[in-house]
This record gives C-alpha cells, structure tokens and sequence, in this order.
C-alpha cells in the first residue's frame, strides 16, 4: 500500500490530522531495569494512549540516537511494534548523494519500517531520488522551516529559495510521493507554497511550543477536501499531565477548523469572503494571516491609549515590534509590494521610525535604492536632514505604518522637498479610518492603504480574538472619528 492510501486511511479510520511526534527525553522516561526497556515502555505506552487518535506518527531519530546503541535499538524495536494501518513518518532530515543515500534510504525503509522521511534538498535531485525508488514510499522535502532563523537561508534570492524548492521538486517523485515540510509559524510561505503545490501533502510543525497558529495554518494550509496537511505536535502531547486528553483536543481543535474550510469551499464560486472582506479578490487570505500575525505578536492592542495626534483611543497599533517577528515583518512587506505595483517612483522613503525597516526590506526585495527623512537634522557631520544618494527632481514613494490624521506623512513630504525630492505617492499599512487618506489627497498626496482598521476588526471578531463589548467598543469609536 502506498504512503498516501495508507495515510489517508489512517485520517479517515480515526478523524484526525494529528500527527504525535516521539521525541523522548529522559525525564519523560519511566522507571526501568535499563535505558532500553524505559525506552520501549515509553514508546509502547504512547502508542496505547493515543492509536485511535492520530494519523501517524513521527519517530525523530536525534532523540533516539542521543542515547546511543541501546536508544537506536529501542527505536528500531519500537516501529515494529507499531499498529500496520498507522504510517510511520521517520523524521531524519537526511541529505547526501549516491551511495550514502542508498545506505540512509535502506535504513530508514527496512530498519526502521518507515513509510516517509524527511530530507533535506540542498544537495538536489540526486540526494532524493533512493527514497522513492520503491512506489510505496515517500519524502518530505525541507521547503521552509519553523525555526526563526530559516528566513537567513530558505529566503535568500528572487524568488526565495524555498519557492524554488515548492517548485522543483514536483519532479522529484511520482504523484504523492513527494510532500513539504512548511512550518506552521511561517503562513505566508504556507499560502505561497499551497498554491504552487495546490495537491501536495504538507507538513506543518511549530503548533504549540513553537508558537504556530493552528487556526491560521490549517485555513491557509488545507486543501478543499479538507486533507492535504499533516500537523506533527511532540512536546504539547508528550509533556502533558495526560497525553491522550492533549491528543484528543488538538484532533478536536484541528478538526473544527478542518469543517469550516470544507464548508467554505462547498459554497459556490464567486469572489471569497475575505476578500470582500479585505477589497482585495486575489490576496485575501494572506491579509488575514498578517491581521492574526499583528494581534498575535502584540502589534495590536485594547485598552485606553493616547496616540502621537494627541487624541484617546481605545485601540493601539505597534508596529515597531514588528522588527522581532520576522515572518510576520516578511507578510507585511510582501503587501506594500503589493500595493507599490503600477505606481512610479525613483526611491522608496520610509517614514521614521517604525516604517524603516519595512521600507529597508521592501528597497532590498525590489532591488529599489531607498532614502529616509530624519526627524531632526544632525548638528554634527554632513547636517543632513534626508540620508540616502540622489538628485534634485527624482521621485519617491513614502512608506507609513499607520495613518490617523496623516501629521507624520506631511511632515515627511516637506522634508524630502526641502531637497528637492518629488512625493506624489503613500503606502500605509493601516488605516484608522479616521480623515487621514482624504486629508492627504487635500493635500496633493495619494495614499493607498493595505488594511481597513473596519476589517481588521471585524476579522479579529469573526475568528474570536475580541469580544464583542470590545469590537463594539472599538467599532463605535471608530464611527465617532470618520
């Protein structure tokens, strides 16, 4: 039986895209005779509590090798004793070429009853091709990981690396052979990909301790049919006073969101919600991603706030704290390119200070050269009040963050005219909805806006982020301002 028959069965017999991943540590061990029987009784009494429960497994062999003979022999033992209808997915992360790959392949398959493996695709084609020689087995390319520093390597380029990897390795296996390895902390590389491999099983780790939003995953991860993903979740069910109860309410919790895709996707087609929602028909769920990105990493806050203007405020946008957030730094980029598109400009202008480093990535993705206005002229060196290298009647293209009244925009208009630089055109990220876009047209600038302060709030509502004392809380004083 072929992985994808076997995985699918597996999904099918026990409701679940919950995938238990065995990473035993030594506290987790129980009391035994030696290393290898604790080992083995861990393992077997995992398995006991959670069968009925997932749709596979993911042994990773760094845990069981950290121990040693006796750890490797225990995982060897303990895969055979697996259920047969329940794949087993060798989380290995091998990478080599010819011979070495046909040894790490022939361990992988016939000591240690692997149905898939994780590999690395740094060294090609070549370093694949032994895992899927036999029809029944298949691989999980690293594509683009949940670690915070996979953005130094699986993004370099144009177009980023792990695109590039989406895209090539479809030829690296027959159909449903060859799966990715997308991290659930990384939902715009998770969209990108699902519409490159639009039938491809995914797997998604970094749900739990990692931090990935499980609800943002699966909507932007999952196939219409409701399949398509695998999410591996280790240290939120191994850790837990009772890994079954754990188990148990992440398939539930997987499976609410696996309903509500399917339904989506019955309705007939047309333009969707979130886009309607967003006013943007081809972008849609990607501004949902980055409005949960911006709440979930602070960006966005409730309570009773003062802002720059001087005005009361119920609600506070951050976006200073963006530059910690990689990923969602990288979401936020991707839409003011989006919305730079068609507009003409010499230099992209960032607006201090939140917007630089939105600007600075923004300048290096398109390949633009950038100049920023300092708030305040030095008193020291060149007294420069613009930094950057241009000449008089060149254009740029301002970059904001947020726009209430548009004071920072004006301000950064007159400084870069002070030196002869033309200004005809804004992005902003958000828009309070509070006079700044018509003020700024008064004004001769034309300001595009990725993200309604109306829809974010209505999005935070509708996926349960706020309540609803504080969305009409908000809502009302948004009202009062427009």
């Amino acid at each position: 039986m072929d992985f994808v028959t076997k995985l699918t069965r597996a999904i099918e017999k026990n409701n679940s895209l919950l995938c238990v991943g065995m990473d035993p540590s030594e506290s987790l061990l129980p009391a035994g005779p030696d290393l290898y029987s604790r080992l083995l009784t861990w393992g077997t009494d995992l398995v006991a509590r959670t069968a009925d429960l997932v749709c596979c497994y993911k042994p990773n062999m760094a845990f069981f090798e950290q121990f040693g003979p006796k750890g490797v022999r225990a995982l060897a033992d303990l895969l055979a004793t697996l259920p047969a209808d329940i794949p087993i997915l060798l989380d290995a992360k091998r990478g080599d070429i010819g011979s070495t790959a046909e040894a790490y392949a022939r361990g992988a398959y016939e000591h240690f009853h692997a149905d898939a493996v994780t590999l690395s695709p740094y060294l090609g084609g070549d370093a694949i091709k032994p895992f899927v020689q036999d029809p029944e087995k298949a691989v999980f390319i690293l594509c683009q990981t949940s670690n915070p520093s996979a953005v130094e390597i699986q993004n370099h380029g144009n177009p980023p690396l792990y695109i590039h990897v989406a895209q090539v390795s479809r030829a690296w296996g027959a159909k449903g052979q060859v799966g990715l390895v997308i991290g659930a902390t990384q939902p715009e590389a998770l969209a990108k990909v699902r519409a490159i491999s639009p039938d491809a099983w995914l797997l998604a780790p970094g749900v739990g301790a990692q931090g990935g939003n499980l609800q943002q995953a699966l909507e932007l991860g999952l196939r219409p049919d409701g399949l398509g993903m695998i999410i591996p979740v280790s240290r939120a069910v191994l850790q837990a006073p009772d890994p079954r109860a754990a188990a148990m309410a992440l398939r539930d919790e997987i499976n609410q969101v696996r309903a509500r895709v399917v339904a989506a996707a019955s309705q007939p087609k047309g333009k969707p919600e979130s886009a309607a929602r967003l006013g943007s028909p081809t972008t849609g769920n990607t501004h949902e991603a980055l409005i949960d990105g911006l709440f979930d990493t602070g960006c966005m806050r409730f309570g009773n706030f003062t802002l720059a203007s001087g005005k009361q405020s119920p609600v506070y946008l951050d976006l200073r704290r963006l530059v910690s957030f990689p990923a969602v730094l990288d979401m936020a980029v991707e839409a003011y390119i989006d919305e730079l598109t068609g507009l003409t400009y010499d230099f992209i202008a960032g607006v201090p200070y939140a917007a630089l480093p939105m600007a600075s990535v923004a300048a290096h993705k398109l390949k633009q050269p950038m100049v920023y206005p300092r708030k305040e002229a030095k008193d020291h060196g060149t007294a420069r009040l613009v930094e950057g290298v241009f000449e008089a009647g060149q254009s740029a293209v301002l970059i904001e963050d947020v726009i209430t009244s548009g004071g920072s925009l004006l301000t950064s208009v007159q400084a870069l005219a002070s030196v002869g630089l033309v200004v005809r055109d804004a992005v902003v990220l958000v828009d309070r909805e509070q006079g700044g876009l018509a003020a700024m047209a008064q004004a001769g600038l034309q300001v595009r806006a990725v993200l309604k302060f109306t829809d974010i709030l209505a999005h935070l509502r509708q996926t349960g982020r706020i309540d609803e004392a504080t969305y009409a809380l908000v809502a009302e004083y948004l009202r009062n301002q427009a």
